[in-house]
């Protein structure tokens, strides 16, 4: 009888031992999904499955996981289990996610099928309403199809190239090939460590040369998306929020996206960087574009006000070089979803990338008219080859050449991500 108790005793504490690990497994990958490290999250909860354990906020969160690191048909797996086995636990996030990533892996009617499930949860989200309202946007998007030519961009490499932004005679762009970085996090708001600003054909004494901006600009941390005055000598750019060579994070333990200004000296070296005034410590403010007359500043953001994951807004810049209040450019552009990546071309179409609007899947470019601030007409989605089942974004045009650029992560690129030219 003692041998008996003793044993119920030692499984007991096994049992509670077992479980207790489990917990904190469980609590270490929500504590990397907060903080945005999804790989490591996905690293754990996959641990986690394997053990037996499994729950519907264990895989949505392993699903979502596998979203945002844009690993679209994991993510399509994972939304499907949970949709299976926890009907009743699905909100309608999970299954706008789910049929988003199932028309990143093509399977276009099945998304349809999610996506009605969605409405019917929610029908008063302004995705459900543009979905209504465009049933057959794939035709409409056939229509849009077509009318760029894609080309390769010769500076591509094995690792990730993104965010193109004219400059000069070439373009600056970011990339993180001298890290050796192939963490996929660009997408969400702590983006990814060391990526840095590269120049390319800038000037006529580099010619066909990749070379870093100076060490004013970059850091050992994240530099991104780039924004430069006609006149070349004020650049707007993204970066992690640092103070004295540290990261700062906020209460969550994120480290959030600041906009800085960089101001060409004399001697022809990036000086004088200053952060915006409405950058803050507790959101991220991210992805620059300057308007034609170089007086508005746009971006991306997730400031309060804002209406989904992250928003575009705008901004006035004064004649003395201070601010205005930034503005939400409204819900017809912004939905509950993620927009970012603008670009404003010489006759004021903004292009930007949304996974709220009706696409092909992943993030799409969209382009839209806003003439004299009006943010009221209708949202384009540019087609093939432009936009993909995968991630497409930081699309910039110049009008006057018909020439322009786009990054995005589609299967047949050289690295994670890749920059394409287009005419």
């Amino acid at each position: 009888m003692k041998h008996k108790v003793k044993f119920i005793i030692l499984t007991f504490l096994i049992c509670n031992g077992l479980a207790f690990a489990q917990e904190r497994l469980i609590q270490k990958g929500n504590e990397k999904f907060e903080s945005y490290s999804f790989s490591p999250a996905i690293d754990i909860y996959k641990k986690v499955l394997e053990k037996g354990y499994v729950s519907a906020d264990l895989l949505r969160k392993l699903g979502n996981s596998y979203y945002y690191n844009a690993d679209y048909k994991d993510a399509a797996s994972i939304y499907k289990q949970l949709v299976s086995d926890y009907s009743n636990e699905v909100t309608a996030e999970d299954y706008f996610k789910y049929a988003q990533a199932l028309k990143s892996t093509g399977e276009y009617d099945t998304s349809k099928s999610i996506m009605n499930k969605f409405i019917d949860i929610t029908k008063k989200d302004g995705r459900a309403t543009a979905f209504n309202d465009e049933a057959d946007f794939m035709a409409d998007i056939e229509k849009n199809s077509g009318r760029y030519n894609l080309g390769p961009f010769e500076f591509n490499s094995p690792y990730s190239e993104f965010a193109p932004s004219f400059y000069k005679e070439g373009l600056i762009f970011s990339s993180d090939r001298d890290t050796g970085n192939f963490a996929r996090y660009r997408h969400t708001w702590n983006a990814k460590d060391f990526l840095d600003l590269y120049e390319v054909n800038a000037d006529s004494s580099s010619l066909n040369q990749v070379k870093k901006l100076g060490e004013n600009v970059n850091t050992r941390y994240h530099e991104s998306t780039s924004a430069i005055t006609k006149d070349g000598k004020t650049l707007f750019f993204t970066r992690n929020n640092i103070e004295k060579r540290k990261t700062v994070k906020d209460e969550k333990g994120i480290v959030r996206l600041k906009i800085l200004r960089a101001q060409m000296t004399d001697e022809g070296i990036w000086g004088e960087v200053e952060e915006l005034p409405f950058n803050s410590d507790s959101y991220s403010v991210a992805n620059p574009a300057l308007s034609p007359d170089e007086k508005t500043l746009y971006f991306a953001s997730d400031m309060p006000g804002t209406l989904g994951e992250s928003d575009l807004f705008m901004v006035s810049i004064n004649q003395d070089g201070t601010f205005g209040t930034p503005q939400n450019l409204g819900s017809n552009i912004n939905t509950e979803a993620r927009e970012t990546f603008p670009f404003i071309t010489s006759e004021e179409i903004l292009y930007f990338s949304s996974d709220g609007h009706p696409g092909l899947g992943g993030l799409d470019v969209f382009a839209t008219k806003i003439k004299r601030q009006d943010f009221s007409g209708k949202v384009f989605n540019l087609g093939k080859p432009i936009n993909s089942s995968s991630d497409d974004f930081t699309f910039i045009f110049n009008e006057e050449l018909r020439t322009g650029y786009v990054a995005s992560n589609r299967d047949e690129g050289l690295g994670n991500d890749d920059i394409y030219s287009f005419t």
